[in-house]
């Protein structure tokens, strides 16, 4: 574990899925809405596609297409309107539904601490994100905690990239130094920020073990109310 210095963090920079969030259930409860609703008006899709295909489609679209490997919208979006256009119908019913899933991916609620959490961490630091996903703040609720967010798709790059690190320290006239990011993926969230000079703290719900391979973020917490101690001055 390295040496924090929170004297010299002026921001905070979260990612979003299982920092904020479990996104698993989400994203579940996200593809049933979708399968039910895709079953319901456009039947063909069920009934001459088989449940991989969606897979198989993706993975074809990744490969024709690694410029776009960043932008899980268009990722998902592509792969729908191709399945529907494979079944007879219009590739115009893929929008609608990426649509449907895209609701249904925004429907959820934060880990219990998260907003009582980043109302006390607002007062004293600016508040940003950073996610390689599609989550839509506004949707959800969050949006008016943090000054600044972006995603991958916007960005152009993916986390571990550190131009998207780069880019957020852009956005809030930063120094690197001056940024901690938080999240729990190793890769993206501490490795990552690390390389492009950021203070990182890692979040483990989980209890897991860190890749003894890594480097080590510069504190651990299991949840953002250890953070919030842990940025608390002591008096």
């Amino acid at each position: 574990m390295r040496a924090m210095n929170p004297g010299a963090v002026r921001a905070i920079c979260f990612d979003l899925d299982n920092t904020l969030w479990d996104v698993d259930p989400v994203l579940e409860r996200a593809e049933r809405i979708l399968a039910d609703w895709l079953r319901a008006r456009y039947p063909r899709v069920h009934e001459r596609l088989p449940p991989d295909e969606m897979r198989r489609v993706r993975a074809a679209l990744e490969a024709e297409r690694p410029d776009q490997l960043h932008d899980f919208t268009f990722l998902r979006r592509e792969t729908l309107a191709r399945l529907v256009h494979a079944a007879g119908y219009d590739r115009g019913v893929g929008a609608a539904a990426f649509d449907v899933w895209h609701a249904a991916r925004n429907e959820l609620a934060p880990y219990d601490e998260v907003v009582p959490a980043l109302t006390k961490l607002r007062a004293r630091f600016r508040l940003a994100t950073l996610s390689n996903g599609n989550a839509d703040l506004a949707r959800i609720g969050l949006a008016h905690h943090f000054e600044v967010s972006l995603s991958a798709g916007v960005l152009g790059c993916a986390k571990p990239d550190v131009r998207a690190y780069t880019q957020v320290a852009h956005a809030l006239t930063l120094a690197p130094a001056e940024i901690l990011f938080v999240g729990d993926e190793p890769h993206a969230d501490v490795v990552g920020p690390s390389a492009a000079g950021m203070q990182t703290v890692w979040v483990n719900r989980a209890r897991a073990e860190w890749p003894a391979a890594l480097p080590a973020a510069h504190a651990t917490v299991a949840d953002l109310d250890e953070l919030v101690t842990l940025l608390t001055p002591e008096t």
